[in-house]
């Protein structure tokens, strides 16, 4: 019986160890299976291992730049400032020029409270320095002092110009206590992109107003090559150059054949956006490849008096994304000493205006314009 017993025993201890070794071993075949699968998902094909994934790229920012006309505050706006202040005549550009990341004003005067006028000039333009309050709370970041009209009073008022300019913290173009001041850009950085900003006058009563060697004077525009040559030189590390021209022929609607000699050979030098003024006219877009021209913004502020195309005025805004720059305009007129928007058919009208004396360009009913050229 014992004997029996222990082959039962024996018996039932080889059918435990064998009932054990068959779950391990499903368990191990398990656990291998999985280890390989998943040693399989993980390793890459050698196609896959041969394409490389490229992050895209960064999403470039968007940068608005606005761009007026001639800006003055004297004649008849001395009353009207003297009554209103002078704010008065933009508080309703205000809110357009706030809008935009960086904006330029051209300051067609001298900023001085001297009495003594340079001799031979037709007109005498002299604002006092207190109003370039209104140009800082306006919005402006940047003015051009390059025109026919900062040495009216001579190079003493024009000095003075330049120091209350500095004192209201604006940078400022087109003029230099000396020439290498004169002729050297302004930059500053706007979302991470490097502007650089240069002014040439075209138009002066005086050959003796260019600032040469260490007299302070304004930065010439006639001699083509020293203006591209110029250029060239302050291009540099800068995204963009924008170059304001005081420039053109007086009460004319459309530029004068230098201008488009000068637009070509200027982007070739390396401009990237060509502004001008001094006709107190609008004149027509352009663009050059993928240079934006406006040939002239014509009066921003001036008095009330002007009629016609000569109180057209105007904001032009450009806006830089990479490569591309897309302009856009709205309309304003100068009515009742200020600088007033245009609504419903008068904006249409002006619309339509601006793109008849343009160039391959299309106005469209929001202000923007549009580059023909590319499209063809």
């Amino acid at each position: 019986m014992r004997s029996e017993w222990r082959k039962k025993k024996r018996l039932i201890m080889i059918g435990i160890i064998s009932a054990l070794t068959i779950v391990c071993g499903i368990g191990l075949f398990i656990m291998v299976s999985q280890k390989q699968h998943a040693v399989a998902v993980a390793k890459p094909t050698k196609q896959a291992q041969d394409q490389v994934v490229v992050p895209p790229p960064p999403s470039e920012a968007e940068i608005s730049i606005a761009f007026a006309g001639d800006t003055m505050f004297d004649w008849q706006l001395r009353p009207v400032i003297e009554r209103n202040g002078a704010d008065y005549p933009f508080q309703y550009v205000k809110k357009e020029i706030e809008a935009a990341d960086y904006a330029f004003v051209n300051l067609e005067s001298a900023f001085t409270e001297r009495n003594e006028k340079y001799p031979g000039q037709l007109f005498w333009i002299k604002s006092h320095p207190s109003t370039l309050q209104a140009i800082k709370n306006t919005g402006f970041d940047i003015v051009s002092l390059g025109n026919n009209h900062t040495l009216d009073y001579g190079q003493a008022g024009m000095i003075d110009t330049i120091k209350y300019v500095e004192n209201m913290g604006f940078k400022y173009i087109g003029v230099g206590r000396n020439e290498t001041e004169a002729y050297t850009a302004k930059e500053v950085v706007i979302k991470g992109k490097k502007f650089k900003f240069l002014s040439f006058v075209r138009f002066m009563p005086d050959s003796a107003w260019v600032a040469t060697g260490d007299k302070p004077g304004v930065a010439g525009g006639y001699d083509l090559n020293k203006v591209t040559n110029t250029i060239r030189a302050q291009k540099g590390d800068a995204d963009y150059l924008i170059v304001y021209m005081h420039w053109g022929v007086e009460k004319t609607n459309r530029p004068a054949p230098y201008q488009k000699e000068y637009a070509t050979q200027m982007k070739a030098a390396g401009a990237d956006v060509i502004i001008g003024s001094h006709p107190h006219w609008l004149q027509g877009f352009e663009y050059y490849g993928d240079m934006p021209v406006a040939y002239s913004l014509g009066n921003f502020l001036f008095p009330d008096y002007v009629s016609g195309h000569s109180a057209e005025t105007g904001v032009l805004t450009i806006t830089f994304k990479g490569k591309e720059k897309k302009m856009s305009f709205q309309p304003y007129v100068i009515r009742n000493n200020q600088i007033q928007p245009l609504n419903g058919q008068e904006r249409e009208q002006m619309l339509r205006y601006m793109q008849s004396i343009s160039y391959d360009v299309e106005v469209t009913a929001e202000g923007t314009i549009i580059n023909k050229k590319n499209s063809q």
